[in-house]
């Protein structure tokens, strides 16, 4: 018993370790630079609550606060609608189901820097795509990522990051359609259910424990947006007060500032903002999620 408890914690000895250097022991050492003014060259110097204090009276961190929550009110919805029926057409008798699923989850590899610029062309005010197509049928030019208005330009970072993500979150979806009994989808339609009904009293409540996930890892994803607004948005140096996000603050202030205790002050707000969305969800989740 000795010998196999031996062998056991010698197999696992190598994800501790690189748990310990890599996530334990950064995770704390952040939380301690939130109190100590460090720019990565000199040793820290303790300022006490003031990395907190400032990061609190920010008016950019506002910003981004208010628009990471506008962009996950749009974002997070989206994608989980429009992967459940995707993922519920490809889980159908249709042709070529291979060829949709691998076409749908193809953006999800396509680096964002890649995805980005092409959506970046697509959208140019003067030279871009869609507004080609539209002047043909004498519509527009609209303008889109230079827009005035900062909600229409996160609405749009919105949809095109669901373009982006939608591929993991159908095949999650379609994982747990796949595990539904198809004799208890056949019992329906012999009692006369319809499409409608099939999918409203039988699919939806046994994929709701992967509806919830989705709800969950879109979340989180949509509060630590980055990549979609630093390649849209140029660098963080030229992103607009009105379209920053938290990530990009933190970045901006640790790396080209070199302001790291107002950086980790930063990620540990944020970290508190996504642990309370996370709890309010689970509040929720016995009233719509069955698990049996």
């Amino acid at each position: 018993m000795h010998k196999q408890n031996f062998w056991g914690y010698l197999f696992i000895m190598p994800f501790l370790i690189g748990l310990l250097i890599f996530t334990a022991y950064p995770f704390v050492y952040s939380f301690y630079l939130t109190f100590t003014d460090w720019d990565m060259f000199n040793p820290p110097k303790w300022i006490g609550l003031n990395n907190w204090s400032f990061t609190l009276k920010q008016e950019q961190f506002w910003y981004s606060v208010r628009n990471v929550f506008y962009f996950a009110l749009i974002f997070v919805p989206l994608q989980a609608f429009i992967a459940l029926i995707i993922a519920y057409v490809l889980n159908q008798s249709i042709r070529a189901k291979g060829f949709f699923r691998a076409v749908y989850f193809l953006p999800v590899i396509t680096p964002w820097v890649a995805g980005g610029l092409l959506w970046k062309w697509l959208l140019d005010s003067k030279f871009g795509l869609v507004n080609t197509l539209l002047g043909e049928m004498g519509i527009g030019p609209f303008q889109y990522l230079d827009h005035p208005y900062w909600w229409i330009v996160i609405g749009i970072l919105a949809v095109v990051s669901v373009w982006k993500g939608m591929g993991s979150a159908m095949i999650i979806l379609l994982a747990g359609m796949q595990s539904i009994s198809k004799d208890l989808l056949e019992a329906a339609e012999i009692d006369g259910a319809t499409r409608w009904k099939k999918f409203s009293r039988i699919v939806f409540p046994l994929v709701s424990p992967m509806v919830f996930l989705v709800l969950i890892t879109s979340s989180i994803a949509s509060f630590q947006a980055f990549d979609v607004f630093l390649v849209m948005l140029d660098s963080p140096n030229i992103v607009k007060d009105e379209l920053l996000t938290t990530n990009i603050l933190i970045y901006r202030d640790a790396f080209l500032l070199f302001k790291m205790g107002s950086a980790s002050a930063m990620s540990w707000t944020l970290f508190l903002f996504i642990l309370i969305i996370t709890l309010f969800q689970k509040q929720f989740e016995k009233r719509w999620v069955h698990y049996d």
